[in-house]
C-alpha cells in the first residue's frame, strides 16, 4: 500500500505536463496522482521515489535508444511503447528518421569525396599558380607605389623649384626696387609721389614670399633658405619703414599743433606707410608709433602733475596736522590724470582721435585705411601701464575711499575710450584688460566695507535702550536713520561697478540686522510694567517708544517699494541695472519686495506690544465703556461738552501730545496702516 504503482505511467492517456480533461476517458492529472499518494506515503519518500524511478527509465530509455541505432528498433519498439507511452515511441520515430538521413547523407559523401578526388590534384595545382600569380602582382604593385612615390616626390620637387626661382626672382626685383625713401627728408619724399606706392608694393611682395613658402613648400631646404633671406630682408625694410614713419608723424603733429588740420599728402604718406607695415604683420609698429609720437610725452607730464598735486595735497596735511587726512603714495587721486587724459585725447582737440576715427572705417574717399587699433593699443593700454608702472599701490584699499575714487575714475576713462571705439576694438579691448582689472582687490574693499557697515549699524542699534530720540531727520529712531544712511552710502559712495551682487547683498544684511535689532528691542522691553502713577505718556514710556518704532519700520518699509514711484532704497538698488540688465532688474525687484516683507512680523511685534501696555494702564479707559449705558437709563440730552469721564480719558491723549510721541508719518499710501498701528 506505501508503494507507487509505476504502471499508472504506462496509461496512454497520462501526460505529466497535461492538466486538462483527456480525451476518451477521465482526466489523469499528475496532481491527482501525487495527492492519492500523499495520504499513504510521506512527501518526502514520495519524493524520493519518484526521483529514483525517474532515473532509472531514463537510463533505460538511453540504453534502448543506443541499442535500437545498432539494431532491430522495431521490436525493441514496442516495449519502449509499453513501458513509456506513445509519446516516446513517437519521439523514436523522429530519431530513426534522422537517422536514416544521416546515413543516407553519409552515403552520398562517400560518392562525392569519390567523384572530387580526381578533381583534387588539378585544384591544388591551380591554387599554387595562382598564390604565385598574388605574390608576383603584390611585388608590381609595390614597384608600382614606390615608382607614384617617387612621381610625387619630383612633382613637389619641382613644383619647389618653381616657387624657389619665382620667389628668388621676386625677391631679387624687391631688393633691387631700393626703399626709395629718404627718411632724414620726409618733406622732400612727400612731393614725389611715386616712391609711396613702391613701398606698399615691396611689402606685398614680400607678403606674396612668406605666405608661398611658408606653404606647401615650406619642406624644401631650397625654400626654407629663401625663406629665412626674405625674412631677413623684410625685418630691415620694416625697420626702415618705422623709421620713415616716425619723422612723418612727428610732422603731421607739428602739423596739428600749428594749424589743427594735418594736409592730404602727409595723411597719404602716413596711411601708405601703415599699409605696408599692416602688411608685413607688423600693426604693432605702426600703434606703437603713433603712442611715441601723440601719447608717451603727454603721459609724462600728466603723471608728473598728478604727483605734485598729490604731494602738495600731503604737505598741507602735514601742515595743519590732520594725520586722518594726509595722502601718502598709496592713496593717490588719480581723477586729475584721467581727467586731464581724457580732455586731452577725446576731444576734437586730438590729432590721434582724428586718425581714429578717419580710420575706423576702413577707407577714406579713394584710399583704403590700414586696420590698426589706435585707441586700443596706442592710448589706453599704455595710460595704465602708466599707472601701473607710477602708482603700483592704488590697487590695494589701505585708504577705501580713495581706492573707490580711483577705480570710479579708471571705470569712467574705459567706458568713455569705448565710446569713441568700434565694437571689434572695444572688445579686444576687454580681453587685454582682463589681468589690469584683477589687480583691482576689489574683494578686501568689499569685506572692509562690509565690516565698516556693520559697525555703523551696530553703533545705533545700541541706542536703542536710551530714551532720546533721533535728532533732525525724519525717523525717531538713531538705528532706522542710519540703515537708511548706510544704505546711500553703499550705493553712492561705496559703489564699485563690479561689486553690484555683493553691494547687493551687503544691503539685504543690513536690513536682517535692522530686523534683528528692532526685535531684540521689543524683547527687552515687553517685560516692563506700567507705572500708574503716571498722569500721561512720557517720550520715555514704552507705548511712545513702540509707536516711534513702528512709524520708522512702515517708513523703511515703504522705501524698498517698487510700486508706483519707487521708494528711496529701491531707487538706489535698480538704477544701476535699469539701462544694461533688465533680466536682473526683475531679479532685484523680488528682492526688494521680499526685504520688506521681511520687516513685517516686526511690526506685529510693535503691536502686540503697545497693546500690553495699554491694557496694563486700563484704569483711565475702564469707565469709558459705561458712558453709553448712562445716558441711555437716563435718556438725557446729548452733551455738548465733555464730561468728566472724557476729560479723564483725553488727558492721556493730550499728555502723550505734549510728550511728542505722534510718530512721524510715512509717505501718503502708508498712512492708514500707521494710525490703525498706533490706535
Amino acid at each position: 500500500m506505501d508503494e507507487v504503482h509505476y504502471t499508472e505511467f504506462e496509461n496512454p492517456k497520462f501526460d505529466a505536463k497535461d492538466e486538462t480533461q483527456m480525451l476518451g476517458g477521465p482526466p489523469c492529472r499528475c496532481w491527482e496522482l501525487v495527492q492519492r499518494y500523499r495520504k499513504r506515503v510521506p512527501l518526502p519518500q514520495l519524493q524520493k521515489s519518484l526521483r529514483t524511478h525517474h532515473a532509472s527509465a531514463r537510463q533505460e530509455l538511453v540504453e534502448l535508444i543506443n541499442e535500437i541505432l545498432g539494431v532491430g528498433m522495431w521490436e525493441r519498439g514496442r516495449s519502449v511503447n509499453r513501458m513509456t507511452g506513445s509519446l516516446q515511441l513517437e519521439r523514436l520515430k523522429q530519431l530513426k528518421r534522422k537517422y536514416a538521413d544521416f546515413v543516407s547523407l553519409s552515403s552520398r559523401m562517400q560518392g562525392v569525396e569519390r567523384a572530387l578526388k580526381p578533381l583534387r590534384a588539378p585544384l591544388e595545382e591551380s591554387a599554387e599558380l595562382t598564390k604565385g600569380l598574388h605574390s608576383k602582382l603584390g611585388s608590381l604593385l609595390q614597384k608600382a607605389e614606390e615608382a607614384h612615390q617617387g612621381l610625387v616626390r619630383i612633382g613637389a620637387r619641382k613644383d619647389a623649384l618653381r616657387a624657389y626661382i619665382e620667389n628668388a626672382r621676386l625677391l631679387e626685383k624687391v631688393r633691387s626696387s631700393g626703399t626709395g625713401i629718404d627718411a632724414a627728408r620726409p618733406r622732400t619724399w612727400l612731393s614725389r609721389p611715386s616712391p609711396r606706392n613702391l613701398q606698399e608694393a615691396v611689402a606685398r611682395d614680400l607678403r606674396r614670399i612668406r605666405l608661398s613658402l611658408q606653404g606647401a613648400h615650406a619642406a624644401s631646404p631650397e625654400c626654407q633658405a629663401l625663406l629665412e633671406e626674405a625674412m631677413s630682408f623684410q625685418e630691415d625694410f620694416s625697420q626702415k619703414l618705422v623709421e620713415q614713419l616716425r619723422p612723418l608723424l612727428l610732422c603731421s603733429k607739428r602739423s596739428w599743433d600749428a594749424a589743427g588740420e594735418i594736409p592730404n599728402t602727409e595723411f597719404l604718406a602716413i596711411c601708405q606707410l601703415s599699409r605696408a607695415l599692416c602688411h608685413l604683420g607688423h600693426a604693432a609698429l605702426v600703434e606703437q608709433s603713433f603712442g611715441e609720437v601723440f601719447v608717451r610725452a603727454k603721459l609724462e607730464e600728466l603723471s608728473a602733475t598728478c604727483n605734485a598735486v598729490a604731494e602738495e595735497q600731503k604737505r598741507k596735511a602735514m601742515a595743519m596736522a590732520e594725520g586722518s587726512k594726509m595722502v601718502s603714495a598709496g592713496a593717490v587721486d588719480l581723477a586729475i590724470f584721467f581727467h586731464s587724459v581724457q580732455e586731452t585725447f577725446f576731444t576734437e582737440a586730438s590729432a590721434l582721435l582724428w586718425f581714429a576715427r578717419r580710420w575706423s572705417s576702413g577707407s577714406s574717399g579713394d584710399v583704403e585705411m590700414p586696420r590698426v587699433r589706435l585707441l586700443a593699443e596706442a592710448l589706453v593700454l599704455p595710460c595704465l601701464q602708466k599707472v601701473q608702472e607710477v602708482w603700483p599701490n592704488v590697487f590695494m584699499p589701505a585708504f577705501p575711499d580713495t581706492f573707490a575714487a580711483n577705480y570710479r575714475h579708471f571705470s569712467s576713462f574705459l567706458r568713455q575710450a569705448e565710446e569713441v571705439m568700434e565694437v571689434s576694438e572695444a572688445g579686444e579691448l576687454q580681453r587685454k584688460l582682463v589681468d589690469f582689472q584683477r589687480k583691482w582687490k576689489t574683494q578686501v574693499y568689499c569685506s572692509l566695507r562690509t565690516k565698516e557697515a556693520a559697525q555703523r549699524l551696530d553703533t545705533a542699534a545700541q541706542k536703542l535702550t536710551l530714551d532720546s530720540a533721533e535728532p533732525g531727520g525724519v525717523y525717531w529712531l538713531p538705528v532706522s536713520g542710519e540703515l537708511i544712511r548706510t544704505i546711500d552710502l553703499v550705493w553712492k559712495a561705496w559703489y564699485l561697478s563690479c561689486l553690484y551682487p555683493k553691494m547687493a547683498r551687503l544691503s539685504l544684511e543690513l536690513v536682517a540686522k535692522y530686523g534683528k535689532a528692532i526685535s531684540a528691542f521689543v524683547e527687552t522691553s515687553a517685560g516692563g510694567a506700567w507705572d500708574a502713577a503716571q498722569q500721561g505718556w512720557s517720550a520715555s514710556s514704552l507705548p511712545v517708544r513702540f509707536a516711534r518704532a513702528a512709524a520708522d519700520v512702515l517708513q523703511v518699509i515703504a522705501s524698498f517699494s517698487v510700486e508706483g514711484s519707487p521708494g528711496l532704497v529701491a531707487q538706489l538698488f535698480l538704477e544701476p541695472l535699469e539701462s544694461e540688465k533688465p533680466r536682473e532688474l526683475e531679479v532685484a525687484k523680488v528682492l526688494l519686495m521680499e526685504a520688506a516683507r521681511s520687516l513685517e512680523p516686526m511690526l506685529l511685534l510693535l503691536k502686540d506690544g503697545m497693546v500690553k501696555q495699554v491694557v496694563a494702564m486700563g484704569t483711565p479707559f475702564a469707565a469709558i465703556r459705561g458712558i453709553p449705558a448712562f445716558y441711555r437709563m437716563l435718556n438725557k440730552p446729548v452733551p455738548t461738552k465733555a464730561s468728566p469721564y472724557v476729560e479723564s480719558s483725553l488727558r492721556w491723549e493730550q499728555a502723550e501730545t505734549k510728550a511728542g510721541c505722534q510718530p512721524k508719518l510715512p509717505p501718503e499710501r502708508d498712512r492708514t496702516n500707521e494710525q490703525t498701528l498706533t490706535r
